[in-house]
């Protein structure tokens, strides 16, 4: 069916439906609230929430294998809150104030755990190897936050008198300190920026802020079920509702691409703002004329302190290495390369052994970015570098020394040796087509040019050797070798080719 204008009408997808209950639901609830009827439909209504969650991802987990486990965690918490929900207003149809700690109680905390589960699942498949950029952005938010509930709701829910109730009320910051921890990795963890991931955010920004006013209002005795809390809750059930419904879900367990988060300034911000909390929250202490907490707040500045150095240390180590990179190919680049070759220069010249250097074009490389595009270039770019990796040997230096062509640094080697990993080389790379597209190979073939000292009398000329007997072997006819001859001369014809 189309409108009146030859389009087809837009579908309502079933995160968009998430969406619009926001208003339409918590409008409904708190009509049925200031008019005080219905008790039954105000509890359909607040419960409906964190049951569109779980419906929403138990149904993705089903179109969604791959992720099916860490959906059943997310919906277990959902169902474990709205449980909980159903238990406390039915013990307050009941008995009119709810028994605490009660049966609800419960559910309530199993949601904690098993939403961390399903979060620390998620940070696990978006970075599967070890990023210790993003744990230490994240530990200096949960530190700094952690401190914050530690010191305004923590510490004055603790009552030794009364064991039970202590433990039960300071569960539940602890809760949310768990949630702080998993949350701010995974948010400042490295990985695709989605809009499902945004909508998790929302949900844990949303969770956190209304358990801490929660908190507060508990402490100063001003809490009223029924209050606006209510709308914050129910909305972070919709928001992650519509997140794991969301067409970007599946990015959520997509491998990141970067090893290390961009230093963003919004990145910085955060951190500034976790890292001043402890000294901050002294202050104000000082100035209310409040007991203050001298022990944690030294020992929380210390440690934020050190978090700070390590992740400084870490981002000039990732600048350094970031400059003697190829970001493309993670090769050694082309500077990095001229440094490496200066010294074995100076060393072959200082000791007579011998080096030298091979200098690798790929074939006709325009013809596959005019044919394939610019992507199809790059697919060939990459798997020419995992081969090369995979033929050179150790301590080789392999780097890329232009756009399509590369480097190798081959220390303690005479041109003879050189030649034969140079072959190795060449039938390597042109043993198997490369893919440059959804089932498009293409075949590819290097041509190679060797020098060596200390025929050479400098590393620039090793270099002008090398790259003459490249041009020497492009110009017999590609897919081919050539070595600089002993007797270097400024006519490319001096190099010797070799025949594929």
């Amino acid at each position: 069916m189309t409108d009146d204008l030859g389009k087809s009408p837009r579908r309502v997808a079933a995160w968009h439906v998430c969406l619009a209950a926001i208003p339409l639901v918590i409008g409904a609830y708190f009509a049925l609230v200031r008019a005080g009827v219905w008790p039954a439909g105000q509890v359909a209504l607040y419960v409906s929430a964190n049951l569109a969650f779980a419906v929403a991802a138990l149904v993705t987990a089903r179109r969604l294998p791959a992720m099916r486990t860490i959906l059943i965690f997310l919906a277990g918490s959902a169902a474990a809150g709205a449980t909980g929900d159903v238990l406390f207003y039915v013990d307050a149809l009941i008995y009119g104030e709810p028994p605490y700690p009660g049966v609800p109680d419960l559910f309530y905390l199993l949601a904690y755990p098993m939403m961390a589960v399903g979060l620390v699942m998620i940070v696990r498949r978006r970075t599967p190897g070890w990023d210790s950029a993003s744990v230490i952005d994240a530990a200096i938010v949960a530190i700094g936050v952690g401190y914050l509930v530690f010191l305004f709701l923590v510490v004055p829910l603790v009552d030794f008198e009364d064991k039970i109730t202590s433990l039960v009320s300071v569960a539940y910051p602890i809760g949310d300190v768990m949630l702080i921890v998993v949350g701010a990795r995974l948010m400042l963890g490295a990985g695709p920026r989605t809009t499902a991931l945004r909508f998790i955010g929302a949900y844990l920004g949303l969770v956190l802020v209304a358990d801490a006013i929660y908190g507060f209002q508990t402490q100063l005795g001003t809490y009223v079920p029924g209050n606006f809390l209510d709308a914050l809750w129910m909305a972070a059930g919709f928001c992650m509702a519509a997140g794991v419904l969301h067409p970007s879900a599946p990015k959520l367990v997509a491998v990141s691409n970067t090893a290390t988060p961009d230093a963003t300034p919004g990145r910085l911000a955060v951190l500034a703002f976790a890292a001043v909390t402890a000294p901050t929250s002294m202050v104000i202490q000082h100035f209310r004329g409040e007991e203050e907490h001298l022990v944690a707040a030294a020992a929380v500045c210390n440690l934020l302190f050190l978090l700070v150095m390590v992740r400084m240390a870490l981002l000039v180590q990732a600048q350094r290495h970031a400059a003697v990179t190829d970001g493309l190919t993670g090769l050694r680049s082309r500077r990095f390369f001229e440094q490496a070759l200066g010294n074995q220069g100076d060393r072959s010249a200082r000791l007579g052994v011998p080096v030298s250097v091979l200098l690798l074009d790929i074939d006709h490389f325009k013809s596959v970015n005019d044919t394939y595009g610019h992507n199809g270039g790059d697919r060939v770019l990459v798997e020419v570098t995992h081969r090369l990796r995979e033929l050179v040997r150790p301590g080789d230096v392999v780097a890329r020394y232009g756009g399509e062509e590369f480097a190798v640094l081959l220390p303690d080697t005479t041109t003879a040796e050189a030649g034969e990993v140079a072959e190795r080389i060449r039938r390597g790379i042109s043993a198997a087509p490369i893919a440059v597209g959804d089932s498009r190979l293409h075949n590819v073939t290097i041509s190679c040019g060797i020098a060596g000292m200390p025929a050479a009398g400098t590393t620039e000329e090793l270099v002008l050797a090398a790259d003459r007997a490249l041009y020497a072997a492009k110009h017999a006819g590609r897919n081919r070798i050539a070595c600089a001859g002993d007797q270097l001369t400024d006519d490319p014809a001096a190099a010797e080719p070799v025949a594929a």
